[in-house]
């Protein structure tokens, strides 16, 4: 199946159906967040509203629209910033002088071709010992229709995240898979059913027990789940 901007379009609005799922992804990673932060990919601000209270938070985003929209949302909040410009961009570098300590990116990386060159500039835009946080769709076996009309070029596993790192000069701190339910339901959606796009009723059922699979999987750890979240710490200057 073709990739087709308008599927990804519906993906990102989708988001908002999941706020629940959205909290649960911040409860993983708010201990590793700083007070100069930039988001790589930041869609229509699902996470940057957690960022308000920092010193500094700067989006990226490719999409004309999503800018926009944020840029309204957070028009009231000087230490908000949105950008259209890819991390691949040679630009994105000038944004160095920033001192950011902290880089975080959500569901983004698989959209990227060369995911090593945006890995590099991202470690480029890091202080030293700046936190670079990850989050991927998991799992090989499970690419389907649903990744090919969004544009995702893969989906990754621990080790693939943790050589890509280790390579570029992250020190990994934080590794693990997330919400094994939503796998499953990825899987026959993509594999099975063939669909473009989650289907909306879906995501509001995963959405209202969110707080029992977040609960479960801190009890549990997932050996398996719809994301892989990465944590790495800059330990190189660069």
């Amino acid at each position: 199946m073709l990739y087709d901007e308008n599927a990804l379009q519906t993906v990102r609005e989708k988001r908002l159906l999941i706020n629940h799922y959205d909290d649960w992804l911040f409860d993983e990673f708010k201990d590793f967040l700083g007070q100069r932060i930039i988001e790589i990919g930041c869609g229509l601000g699902n996470q940057l509203q957690h960022f308000t209270d920092r010193e500094l938070a700067v989006g990226l985003e490719t999409s004309n629209e999503s800018v926009e929209y944020v840029r309204n949302k957070f028009a009231n909040l000087p230490n908000i910033e949105t950008l259209q410009l890819s991390i691949t961009n040679p630009e994105v570098l000038s944004l160095k002088s920033r001192s950011f300590d902290t880089a975080i990116s959500l569901n983004v990386f698989e959209h990227i071709q060369d995911d090593l060159h945006a890995l590099r500039n991202t470690y480029q835009l890091l202080s030293t010992n700046g936190n670079f946080i990850l989050i991927v769709p998991a799992h090989k076996s499970l690419y389907g229709t649903m990744d090919s009309s969004i544009g995702h070029y893969r989906r990754y596993t621990k080790n693939m995240l943790r050589s890509m790192m280790k390579s570029i000069g992250f020190r990994v701190i934080k590794l693990k898979y997330i919400n094994m339910l939503g796998a499953i339901g990825w899987g026959i959606n993509a594999r099975i059913l063939k669909k473009e796009t989650p289907p909306s009723d879906q995501l509001k059922i995963i959405n209202s027990i969110v707080p029992f699979l977040h609960m479960f999987e801190s009890i549990i750890p997932a050996p398996f789940g719809i994301s892989v979240l990465c944590i790495g710490q800059k330990i190189h200057f660069g």
